[in-house]
């Protein structure tokens, strides 16, 4: 790729981990395609920002749950930007409850978005990558998909541990075409998806969890896709200190 600016797309990329991502990457040189399913405004302030400091980005909505939404979002970040070489698949949302409870359309909306959109993204993307002969995706996994599963978590924790299982299968269909698959596993990072556990939800987390800021899945997403990362592919590298402590 030589010294050719590339393009990145960052779904959920307006808000928390995927915002730092966004703003990340456009400082070291990406044009960045900042996607939303809600929060235009949040998407469109990212956007601004890049710009103002010089960047080029684009704030795209698509819902990546549903498969036509998701190859437009690939589509558009193209016809603005270039082909996409980097896709991060952030976007994420969970709606807790447990099996006995959870109403199935509740179970399809997690897969759909965490999963299913995940694939989705990274199915309409690869194909200009294989042109290019150099892509890097990466899924933003969670402790919740196997390391440190949680009651009420099942349909979340699924598609969680889906993402570490397509990361590794994925890595090798591509290992020859100059690209790389990862995952990354944030820990407690205050979010819209910890917000949406209730109002003690951050509290009673961060009495256990070291709090990690978004800056740091930020940079660990930067190396994974930059040229230090090449030759890291198939892991989930965690960011998470561990886990929890003081229990």
């Amino acid at each position: 790729m030589g010294g050719a600016e590339r393009v990145a797309v960052v779904t959920g990329g307006g808000r928390g981990i995927g915002a730092a991502i966004s703003r990340r990457l456009a400082a070291e040189g990406h044009a960045v395609a900042v996607n939303y399913a809600s929060g235009e405004s949040a998407a469109r302030t990212v956007v601004s920002e890049i710009v103002a400091a010089g960047g080029r980005a684009v704030a795209v909505r698509a819902d990546v749950s549903d498969a036509v939404q998701a190859e437009t979002l690939i589509t558009e970040a193209t016809r603005v930007l270039g082909p996409p070489t980097v896709l991060v698949n952030n976007a994420g949302m969970n709606l807790a409850g447990s099996a006995r409870t959870q109403h199935p359309h509740e179970w399809d909306r997690v897969i759909g978005v965490n999963l299913s959109g995940a694939f989705y993204c990274a199915h309409a993307a690869l194909p200009g990558m294989y042109d290019a002969g150099w892509g890097r995706i990466v899924f933003l996994s969670s402790p919740s998909g196997g390391r440190r599963p949680s009651p009420g978590m099942s349909a979340y924790s699924a598609a969680k541990a889906g993402l570490v299982g397509m990361t590794r299968s994925m890595a090798q269909e591509v290992a020859r075409r100059g690209i790389t698959v990862n995952a990354v596993m944030p820990g407690f990072v205050e979010t819209d998806i910890i917000a949406s556990g209730g109002e003690n939800a951050a509290a009673n987390l961060a009495a256990h969890w070291p709090r990690i800021p978004a800056e740091s899945i930020a940079a660990t997403v930067s190396f994974l896709v930059g040229e230090g990362g090449g030759h890291v592919s198939g892991e989930e590298v965690g960011v998470w200190l561990g886990g929890p402590v003081g229990v």
